[in-house]
């Protein structure tokens, strides 16, 4: 894409990706960013905000990076959850309803043969047993009737840097965009990390322009939902 902007202030050097980082805290509405390496604990920022209520929206590619420094996981904002097969799920309760009933019958008849034909014990006994066979049966399905579903917390996409229409290409996404609240936008070399915003040489470009503003917005919402990079399935990122 291509666009202009007649009011953009430009910095460079050490320490100027703190102002990136201090308007992302003062959020209050929005937060979208493009990155393709992340810190731990910055993540953990915007966690935060997403539970104040800040509509968060991250694009990395390949990992949610850890380390010994930071307690944050990639469980932390991709959730995983187990879901019910429905027939497996129906099948056990129909092994149940059998069970009680055969278990039932087994507890009627053994008063009565215990009474009138005591030989004939045998058959509520094998009843019983079967019920609890039924019984234990069920149990052993419901432990493997659960398959697993994953989803984040936010808006999140993060992409396998080796994908596109030729799958042997590298297809890195190494922009930087950085769009707080829909009207503050920063571009340049650093990324949502801790070395990028306090320690690297940097350039953080400010952009004011409300078209460019918009028009790179909806850019990022093209790179959210490309079909051409290939997302990378949750269950390989937690």
């Amino acid at each position: 894409m291509q666009t202009t902007s007649n009011d953009s202030i430009i910095k460079l050097g050490r320490g100027v990706g703190m102002e990136i980082l201090n308007a992302i805290k003062n959020s209050k509405s929005s937060v979208k960013i493009v990155s393709p390496y992340l810190s731990p604990d910055y993540i953990k920022e915007l966690i935060n905000l997403h539970n104040k209520g800040v509509e968060i929206t991250l694009i990395t590619c390949d990992n949610l990076e850890t380390n010994q420094f930071s307690d944050f996981k990639p469980s932390d904002i991709i959730k995983k959850e187990k879901i019910q097969d429905k027939k497996l799920k129906s099948l056990k309760k129909h092994i149940y309803f059998y069970s009680f009933i055969l278990f039932l019958v087994s507890i009627v008849s053994f008063a009565i043969i215990s009474i009138t034909i005591p030989l004939l014990l045998f058959i509520p006994i094998t009843l019983s047993v079967i019920a609890l066979i039924l019984f234990v049966t069920a149990w052993i399905i419901n432990d493997f009737n659960y398959g697993s579903n994953y989803h984040p917390i936010f808006r999140l996409k993060i992409f396998d840097s080796k994908s596109g229409i030729n799958p042997q290409s590298t297809n890195l996404i190494h922009a930087k965009i950085f769009l707080i609240d829909n009207q503050i936008l920063f571009l340049g070399s650093a990324n949502f990390t801790y070395s990028a915003f306090k320690t690297h040489y940097e350039t953080v470009i400010r952009v004011n322009d409300e078209k460019a503003i918009k028009d790179i917005d909806d850019e990022i919402e093209n790179i959210y939902n490309s079909k051409e990079l290939k997302e990378k399935g949750w269950e390989r990122v937690v």
